[in-house]
């Protein structure tokens, strides 16, 4: 598709291309603490990813994607089915204080990271973009620290020799599960939409508070994903943030 984070074909643009866009119930929000509701109700999230038995890179024009092959599943909290892992992928910024793509409270972390699972009860030849409740989308926010994390760092190496149009598999397998944060019982839900075109409103989101941790060069293996390529950017490929409008964010936190 075409569209890019710039001028020309910015998030800004891209109602006039793909008219979802323009939808009342788009993605990213800022996550305001104060008016999200507590709901008991919502169940703890199981994010089990070790039977998945591959990932392969693809870098494209603005950022990269990690298709995986297996089964990654995705149960609980407010899903009313198991949900499965199709790719994952990251948002990032050109500085250590924005990328992100979700905010808290007006916050914004350097990156974020997206893992899309497609409902299970759907066959493959139905469109998921167009069912409600064709996907959902589990965020995860990145935070600037020492610790190292075995999956971005396997994943920085495998970057650093891939340039727009590559694609590669993680050798050896990718520790999945290391992106997962300890404590998924805390986190944001909402009905919103596809970040990137076409922008389709049938994500569940389920934002994780706590994050996982990448070092300043993992980020910045990220930042220098397409140096050599002049008509790509992948640095600030992040779309802003979208109005909340009457939709409900619920929580499992409590004030």
């Amino acid at each position: 598709m075409d569209f890019d984070y710039g001028d020309c074909n910015g998030p800004h643009t891209w109602a006039l291309r793909f008219p979802a866009a323009a939808g009342k119930n788009q993605s990213p929000i800022n996550v305001n603490t104060k008016s999200v509701l507590f709901d008991g109700s919502l169940k703890p999230l199981n994010v089990n990813l070790s039977a998945i038995d591959k990932g392969t890179v693809e870098v494209m024009a603005h950022n990269f994607h990690v298709k995986v092959e297996g089964t990654g599943v995705l149960r609980g909290g407010p899903l009313e089915c198991d949900y499965h892992l199709s790719q994952f992928h990251f948002h990032w910024g050109s500085g250590n204080t924005w990328g992100s793509e979700h905010h808290v409270n007006g916050v914004s972390s350097p990156s974020e990271l997206h893992l899309v699972f497609a409902n299970s009860k759907y066959g493959p030849n139905d469109i998921l973009t167009e069912k409600p409740d064709g996907l959902s989308v589990l965020g995860v926010f990145l935070q600037l620290g020492q610790q190292v994390n075995p999956a971005l760092e396997q994943l920085c190496k495998t970057l650093k020799d891939m340039k727009k149009g590559d694609m590669k598999v993680l050798q050896p397998r990718l520790p999945f599960q290391a992106l997962i944060p300890s404590d998924t019982s805390k986190y944001y839900t909402y009905c919103g939409s596809l970040t990137t075109p076409p922008c389709a409103e049938c994500v569940t989101w389920l934002v994780l508070v706590e994050p996982i941790i990448i070092t300043q060069n993992q980020l910045d293996t990220f930042r220098d994903l397409h140096s050599n390529c002049q008509l790509c950017s992948s640095t600030d490929n992040f779309r802003p943030i979208c109005p909340v409008g009457a939709r409900k964010v619920r929580t499992t936190v409590r004030s």
